[in-house]
């Protein structure tokens, strides 16, 4: 099997530097004993495999006023420029020495791959929104990101 270029990415049990990705769900592990804890829990139906990887369909229909999950929905997979990071952003956001600081922390690390594989995510990001190593962490991507806003703080 190929191996993975991407320096960010993590093997899901030990986040040390993977060099696999799971053929049912696509998920990054190291070794055979990774591999081996996660087929445990393993869920293809929440991670199918996927040869390409497509941006989620752009919803046409606006969101229920009433239903917070949906409307996060739909922001995710809005297609809005101004809701982007510009590309000089994200730039910064990679060569930030204190983020990288805070992403060598393997909580910070493990609660990032929860969200990322998790099937409701703006509950989930109620509840990381009161971890305080997490909200330290989208601050730091908010000073970064959009510095003038963030100078009164």
């Amino acid at each position: 099997m190929a191996t993975l270029n991407c320096s960010s990415v993590v093997c899901v049990i030990c986040l040390e530097k993977p060099k696999y990705r799971c053929p049912a769900c696509r998920v990054p592990y190291c070794s055979v004993t990774c591999f081996r804890k996660h087929k445990e829990q393993c869920n293809p139906e929440t991670h199918p495999a996927e040869k390409k990887r497509t941006a989620p369909p752009v919803k046409t229909t606006q969101p229920k006023e009433s239903d917070d999950d949906s409307s996060v929905a739909d922001f995710l997979s809005s297609d809005e420029e101004e809701d982007r990071v510009s590309l000089q952003n994200l730039k910064n956001l990679g060569e930030s020495a204190t983020l990288r600081s805070l992403l060598l922390n393997p909580h910070l690390r493990q609660l990032m791959l929860s969200l990322d594989q998790g099937a409701n995510k703006a509950k989930l990001m109620r509840a990381y929104m009161q971890e305080p190593l997490f909200v330290e962490f989208a601050d730091c991507c908010l000073r970064i990101v959009e510095p003038s806003q963030n100078e009164d703080s």
